[in-house]
C-alpha cells in the first residue's frame, strides 16, 4: 500500500538528509515522499534537489518564497498521489515501521478517515520526556472525535496522525505562523466519518531551543486565526456546539491561556502586552475557572487563578511550568 509522506522544510540543512533517508527507509510500505522547500536560504534546497535526482520516490516542490508551514503542507497535499497522508518534520524522529502501523490501523476499520497514534516529546533542555497517548477503544464517529479534540484527549498535533487525502481536500490550511496544526486537526476530525486509534508510539517530537514552540514570537494573530478555524469546525459538527462546556474548555485552555502566555512572554512593547493582558484576563471568569476545576486540570487552573489575581505570581508560575 502506498503512503504519501509530506515533509515541509525551511532552513534545516542540518537534519534534512537524515530525515529523507528515514522516510524512504520505512519498512513494509511503498512510500512517496513529497518534499516541499518553503523558500530556504541555507543548503536545504540543494540537499532536497540532490535527493530527488537520485530517487524517483521523491516529489520535490521548491516554493519561490517562505510562506509558512501551513501553506507548504497545503502544497504537499496537492502534490501527493496516495490515498493516505502522513506529515513529518525534518528535525524529529520516527521508527522504521511507523507508516506501516498507521496504514494497518486505517485498513482495520472501513470508513476510517483519520488514525490517531501515540507520540513522545523529548526536550533538548533536558526536561523529562512526555508521552502523548491516544484515547483507548474502537473507532468513533467524527463528531465524537471532535469532542475528544476539544477536551485535549486528541491532541492538535499532525505528526502522530494519518489522514485520508480526500478528507484533507475539504479543509482550510489556516495560515497561522504558530500552532497551525491545531486548526488542521480540528477541521479534519470534524469532517471525518470515523477516527481510529493506534496505541503505539509512531513519532518522536524533538523540542529544540530554536523550535517555534519555544521562541517568543508574537502569536496573537495566529491564535485569532486558529480560534476562527476551530469555531467553524464546531459549527460544522453542530451549530450549537460552541455553547457546550467542551468548547468553552477548549477556548479557555488553548486560546485564552495560550494568549496570556504570549502576551507576557512574547515580543510586544509594554503597552501592547498590557493591552492583550487586560483583554484576556476579562475572559477568565468564574465559569472558566469552574470548567478547569471540573476537568481536574490543576496546572491550568493554577495558571488561570494566578493570572486573574496577580501578574507577578503568574509570571513566577509560568517560569516553573516551563522548566
Amino acid at each position: 500500500m502506498l503512503i504519501s509522506v509530506v515533509l515541509p522544510v525551511y532552513n534545516d540543512a542540518a537534519h534534512l538528509a537524515d530525515a529523507i533517508d528515514r522516510v524512504l527507509g520505512q519498512e513494509g510500505v511503498d512510500v512517496e515522499l513529497v518534499l516541499v522547500d518553503d523558500g530556504s536560504t541555507d543548503g536545504s534546497r540543494a540537499i532536497a534537489q540532490a535527493a530527488a535526482d537520485r530517487d524517483d520516490r521523491i516529489r520535490f516542490v521548491p516554493l519561490p518564497e517562505n510562506g509558512g508551514v501551513a501553506r507548504a503542507r497545503e502544497r504537499g497535499v496537492q502534490e501527493a498521489t496516495a490515498d493516505w497522508i502522513w506529515f513529518v518534520d525534518s528535525d524529529d524522529g520516527w521508527p522504521p515501521d511507523a507508516a506501516a502501523q498507521l496504514l494497518a490501523a486505517a485498513a482495520a476499520f472501513p470508513g476510517t478517515d483519520v488514525v490517531v497514534a501515540g507520540a513522545l516529546a523529548t526536550f533538548e533542555s533536558g526536561k523529562a520526556p512526555t508521552s502523548k497517548e491516544p484515547p483507548a477503544g474502537p473507532p468513533v464517529p467524527g463528531h465524537e472525535a471532535f469532542s475528544l479534540f476539544l477536551t485535549g484527549r486528541i491532541t492538535g498535533h499532525l505528526w502522530n496522525k494519518l489522514f485520508r487525502r480526500e478528507l484533507l481536500g475539504s479543509i482550510d490550511f489556516t495560515p497561522a505562523r504558530v500552532q497551525s496544526d491545531l486548526a488542521m486537526v480540528a477541521q479534519a476530525v470534524a469532517g471525518a466519518r470515523w477516527v481510529g486509534f493506534l496505541p503505539v508510539t509512531v513519532y518522536e517530537y524533538r523540542v529544540r531551543s530554536a523550535s517555534i514552540i519555544t521562541t517568543r514570537s508574537r502569536r496573537v494573530e495566529s491564535l485569532e486565526l486558529i480560534a476562527a478555524a476551530v469555531e467553524g469546525a464546531a459549527r460544522r459538527v453542530d451549530p450549537t456546539a460552541i455553547g457546550t462546556a467542551e468548547y468553552r474548555y477548549f477556548v479557555t485552555r488553548y486560546l485564552t491561556l495560550s494568549g496570556l502566555k504570549d502576551a507576557v512572554l512574547g515580543s510586544y512593547s509594554p503597552a501592547e502586552s498590557a493591552q492583550h493582558v487586560r483583554r484576556l484576563r476579562r475572559r477568565l471568569g468564574v465559569r472558566e475557572l469552574v470548567l478547569l476545576a471540573r476537568r481536574r486540570d490543576a496546572k491550568r487552573l493554577a495558571l488561570a487563578i494566578s493570572a486573574k489575581v496577580s501578574l507577578s505570581a503568574y509570571r513566577r508560575l509560568l517560569a516553573v511550568a516551563n522548566r
